[in-house]
């Protein structure tokens, strides 16, 4: 990273001493005109594109070949350097153009395979598919080609070129996409890692509480080494999603629909907001299409052209993840007399071998010589332990990851299909073919149907659904995918309403395992709450469920402590019990209470867990908050051996732990916000900062310089902004706990139908269409955002009516 830094900073040096001339060609001249015309050969027909106020492109088009170009050429227009930054990283190029410091994110990136997935998914595309995907791509690359003189500053202050565009770059975005969203990999090697270092019964009481538990147990390993070995994995990717501000170590989503006899208008509503990173820009761009007379507006990926949230003249559909456990780890072992063998079967008499596949990977790095890497497979798939070898492992074992994603599947020929349906039936025929990430659909139609289906490839397992896994042990394979059927879903229950907030969707009955990974269920009991108690809803009761910052979890964990600190004769506690006795447990930037409960929890759950487990231990439990939170307060209900610290002599209690902890918490209070309780303000503790991906990273360095500092906060940069909500509320306002309080995950977009006017949708994004900083679409939804408001995204001729438009006209060039 320190060779980025300089090489930052010299850049943002030259461009800090440059004439004004120069600053004017670097960052006035990239702007777009939104009024120009465009020639292009590739199109059949002409094209127009109305920009309205917010920069969403409604793009009409009379084929769906010249439809397709133009969305790559808006997408390259707004978001060509944040399509750049996704084609290192698929391709693992980052060295490349940063130099070795990044050498190591190459390794991992080509090792878990984005590029060679993508690859094998193009050669199965359908003849239509691979039309349509290549006519984007051409979009893209021609107007980069047009435009020269409009490449973003980015590309000034790095000193290169776009890479051209490629439909295996689409997939690859895909396949990142999906990876972004996998969380039970990370939590696999978590809990692995603690069965390491704990004693059984310690370790038992950290594993979720259900009908899996005794096979969880099989999986404890004592004094096995393997999880430790693979340690630097989940670190070296948590690195790199902070460089790409891809944070998702509580990705997480809501989404809920209500049939026509619950609303005000008697037309079905549905919403949706996805819970990912955020960052600057931001991770979705909206569009609106017409194709001969047929609508369909929503939330796309730059670098993908189909519609991922969205609706049409007749549906609508919102996603959230299913917590799918989609990823195991299978410890191969090597022949000893023969290192590019491994052992396939060793339980059939004289073991069967074969031989590890072995991909010789070039990285180029820039100003230093190449360097080789070797991607090693099993049948498994790629072997992870490669990534950052340890001599203990790698003598005589190595660990291969099996992941869904690895396998071909057709994500992209799915959302086509589900874009363009006509109605439930159509739209769930294309379903089955989407795979990866595992996703709940949340449906809703104009007839009136509403419905939540499941899209996933779920695995087959046998003996522990968690844990290593034996690869010359065949029983250990996985056996299948759960038959698509037999998948869960809702179709129109009586209650009048679907919603999903990744909390548990089967119950003990349901024959297939599928996570124990799920959310906790403060989210989804707020949601049920209001959909239940409302008796009819409207576009403003959607809002204000979006919007709230409501949490169960705190409404429990405070009942929890209340009565403890009550019976403390100490006056210090007076002021933290008054603010906690008046709290209606909601996270507004007002709010001191919110403040104290969560200081608390987490010195909390230090006080609780760090002296049995040790520093290093705990730094990684809690690199998951969603891990330690829901344990924590399962712990404070039902009592357990872990408040007795081993550190000291004496036998403590719940009771003890939680007065020491409300102690410190006060003291740090004291110390790092105010001495006055009204300085404990939730919006002093708890902020946003939206940054840029790579360059907010580096800028952030202890070295990093001056000017690069400035072009980074001044111009590439929005905030700091205090930030309304929580982890565990409707208004997600994720921080990481090993590093609080800052706001680091939430709503990517909010986004409400109204099937009583499918011409206008209520959406919003947490930044603006436009990744160039100088554009008045760079963050200009920002405040909205953070305020709760919304805009209107036309989805007919009323754009015309009630907005400003500007027209770009791409021609047929034939």
């Amino acid at each position: 990273m320190k060779s980025l830094v300089k090489y930052l900073l010299f850049a943002a040096i030259l461009i800090a001493g440059v004439t004004l001339l120069a600053v004017y060609w670097t960052f006035w001249k990239p702007l777009p005109d939104y009024s120009a015309t465009h020639n292009y050969n590739q199109l059949q027909d002409d094209v127009q594109i109305h920009w309205d106020a917010y920069g969403v492109p409604h793009i009409y088009a009379d084929n769906l070949e010249d439809l397709y170009f133009s969305i790559g050429h808006v997408h390259a227009q707004d978001r060509l350097w944040q399509m750049t930054l996704s084609q290192m990283a698929g391709e693992g190029r980052l060295a490349e153009f940063f130099g070795e410091e990044v050498v190591e994110y190459d390794i991992f990136q080509r090792t878990i395979g984005f590029w060679q997935t993508a690859k094998k998914m193009e050669k199965s595309l359908s003849d239509s598919s691979r039309v349509l995907l290549q006519h984007y791509a051409d979009g893209v690359n021609a107007y980069v080609r047009n435009n020269p003189d409009k490449l973003p500053i980015q590309f000034s202050l790095v000193g290169m070129q776009p890479i051209r565009w490629t439909v295996t770059h689409t997939l690859a975005l895909a396949r990142m996409m999906a990876w972004e969203l996998n969380i039970a990999w990370k939590n696999e090697l978590t809990f692995a890692y603690l069965g390491e270092h704990l004693d059984r019964d310690s370790f038992a009481e950290l594993m979720p509480q259900n009908k899996y538990l005794s096979q969880l147990l099989e999986s404890y390993s004592g004094d096995s080494y393997t999880a430790s070995a693979l340690l630097p994995i989940l670190q070296i990717d948590q690195k790199w999603r902070h460089l790409m501000q891809f944070e998702s170590f509580g990705a997480g989503s809501n989404a809920w629909a209500v049939g026509p006899g619950k609303t005000q208008s008697s037309y079905p509503l549905l919403a949706g907001d996805p819970h990912l990173g955020l960052s600057m820009p931001g991770k979705w761009y909206e569009v609106h299409l017409s194709w001969n007379g047929r609508n369909l507006s929503g939330a796309t990926l730059a670098g993908s052209p189909a519609v991922i949230l969205g609706q049409n003249d007749s549906l609508a559909w919102s996603f959230t993840n299913l917590m799918l456990d989609d990823t195991d780890f299978f410890v191969e072992a090597l022949n000893p007399e023969n290192p590019r063998e491994y052992i396939l079967d060793s339980l059939a008499g004289e073991p069967v071998m074969d031989r590890l596949q072995l991909q010789r990977q070039l990285i180029r790095i820039r100003n230093r010589p190449d360097s080789v890497f070797i991607r090693r497979l099993t049948k498994h798939g790629p072997v992870v332990s490669d990534i950052y070898p340890d001599e203990k492992l790698v003598s005589d074992r190595v660990v291969a990851m099996r992941w869904t994603g690895h396998e071909v599947s057709n994500e992209f020929e799915a959302l086509l299909g589900m874009n363009w349906a006509g109605n439930m039936q159509e739209f769930q025929r294309h379903l089955p073919s989407f795979r990866v990430p595992g996703q709940n659909v949340i449906y809703a139609d104009k007839n009136g149907n509403i419905a939540r289906f499941s899209m996933a490839r779920i695995p087959l397992r046998s003996g522990s659904p968690v844990g290593f896994r034996q690869g010359w042990n065949p029983d250990a394979d996985w056996q299948g995918y759960v038959p698509f059927d037999d998948l869960p879903k809702e179709v129109n229950p009586p209650r009048g309403w679907v919603a999903n907030a990744n909390h548990a969707i089967s119950d003990e009955e349901y024959p297939y395992y599928i996570t124990i990974y799920w959310e906790p269920d403060s989210r989804y009991n707020r949601i049920r709450q209001y959909l239940t108690d409302r008796e009819l809803h409207s576009t403003e009761t959607f809002q204000v469920m979006q919007n709230d910052s409501y949490s169960n979890y705190a409404a429990e964990m405070t009942n929890q402590i209340l009565p403890v600190l009550k019976r403390q004769d100490d006056p210090v506690f007076s002021t933290v019990i008054s603010y906690l006795e008046n709290w209606e447990y909601r996270y507004e930037p007002s709010e001191t209470a919110a403040t104290i409960l969560d200081v608390f929890t987490l010195k909390y759950s230090a006080n609780t867990f760090e002296d049995e487990m040790g520093e290093e231990v705990y730094r990684n439990f809690i690199r998951f908050s969603g891990l330690p939170a829901r344990i924590l307060l399962r712990l404070t209900k039902n009592g357990s051996a872990f408040f007795d610290r081993v550190d000291t002599p004496e036998t403590e209690t719940r009771e003890e732990i939680i007065v020491q902890s409300m102690q410190e918490t006060i003291q740090y209070l004291e110390e790092e916000i105010g001495s006055e309780p009204f300085e404990w303000r939730w919006e002093n503790l708890h902020t946003l900062t939206l940054k840029p991906p790579l360059f907010g990273e580096a800028a952030d360095e202890p070295d990093a310089g001056t000017a690069l500092k400035l072009i980074v906060n001044n111009l590439l940069s929005k905030g700091p902004y205090p930030a309304r909500g929580h982890g565990m509320s409707v208004n997600n306002g994720l921080y990481r706990w090993s590093d609080p309080y800052a706001m680091v995950l939430g709503p990517s977009i909010r986004r409400i139908v109204d099937f009583s006017d499918l011409g206008k949708t209520l959406s919003i994004i947490p930044t603006g269409q436009s990744g160039n900083p100088i554009s008045e679409y760079f963050g200009d939804q920002t405040e909205d955002w953070l305020e709760g408001r919304y805009k209107l995204l036309y989805q007919d001729s009323t754009l015309f009516r009630e907005s400003t438009v500007r027209t770009t006209l791409l021609r047929s060039d034939r």
